[in-house]
């Protein structure tokens, strides 16, 4: 299966792809640069703004605008205007950012933290619901990466990178809380590591392989590989689905900072789109 370029745009670590069918615009953070992508499929034009020093993830919330992560605080920036809902989320944790992030079907954004350098189990996953003060949820995370749910909202699946494991979690999506942890993917002898995922609406786990060329899909019932798209760059970091039908798979990538890698593979740091054969959901908004 093919892949091509979204468009002629290269980013230094591409993440956190989000499509928003109400106005058929792609969003995507770029991390170390702070900018918020947004690509217009009825203009055909893709615009950034900044928002911080570091940006891990955001998502659309359902009285417009965007909910953001930055370095360690979470805000909703709507028409210029910034209303932050969680300020220095870990004090005691000045080297820590927030990276990726997702939100349930009931509206809870669930975003976690790593160490800036890489340091193993300085990071959490927290549930931020509308009104409510920040909460973890689970601690000793070391680079808290892709988040997604079951179609029938009764699991969650988590990617904390190092672990070489993909965790599925039973999911209360009434109280928001979580149980009975599981290892459901042993990634260790693919090739990268698991980064972004998303979902298809088969219920099937697609996962972004970081310095892995590839994106693969899953199935959760046996934990078994039954799919892959190749892609002509090292670093894949994320995928989400969208377009008109739901059915094309746009896919995030990092062009990084070694010169050589840029050299070998020119489109790395691309947005890629490919067509799967299967459907995606719609984005769980933020807010209730």
């Amino acid at each position: 299966m093919s892949v091509r370029p979204l468009l002629d745009v290269k980013m230094t670590l591409a993440e956190g792809p989000v499509y928003d069918e109400q106005h058929k615009r792609l969003y995507w953070v770029d991390i170390p640069e702070g900018r918020l992508w947004q690509y217009d499929f009825a203009t055909d034009k893709a615009t950034s703004e900044v928002l911080g020093s570091s940006l891990g993830m955001a998502v659309p919330h359902k009285r417009g605008g965007m909910v953001a992560a930055l370095k360690d605080e979470i805000v909703w920036v709507k028409e210029g205007a910034r209303t932050v809902l969680v300020a220095d989320a870990e004090p005691d944790h000045p080297n820590n950012r927030f990276n990726d992030g997702k939100c349930d079907a009931k509206g809870r954004l669930l975003a976690g933290t790593m160490d800036n350098n890489g340091k193993e189990g300085q990071g959490s996953l927290y549930i931020l619901e509308e009104g409510l003060p920040l909460r973890q949820v689970i601690a000793g995370v070391s680079i808290s990466n892709g988040i997604g749910f079951s179609p029938d909202n009764q699991y969650l699946y988590y990617v904390d990178t190092p672990s070489g494991f993909l965790w599925r979690y039973r999911y209360d999506l009434e109280t928001g809380t979580i149980s009975d942890k599981t290892a459901l993917i042993d990634y260790r002898d693919e090739r990268g590591n698991f980064d972004g995922i998303c979902m298809d609406a088969e219920g099937c786990i697609w996962a972004a392989h970081w310095d892995g060329y590839q994106v693969s899909r899953w199935d959760p019932k046996t934990g078994q590989k039954i799919g892959m798209i190749e892609v002509p760059a090292p670093y894949v970091t994320s995928c989400c689905f969208g377009g008109p039908n739901m059915d094309q798979l746009f896919i995030t990538t990092a062009a990084g900072w070694d010169e050589d890698i840029k050299r070998e593979y020119p489109l790395s740091g691309s947005i890629f789109v490919a067509e799967p054969g299967v459907t995606g959901l719609p984005v769980a908004r933020f807010g209730r």
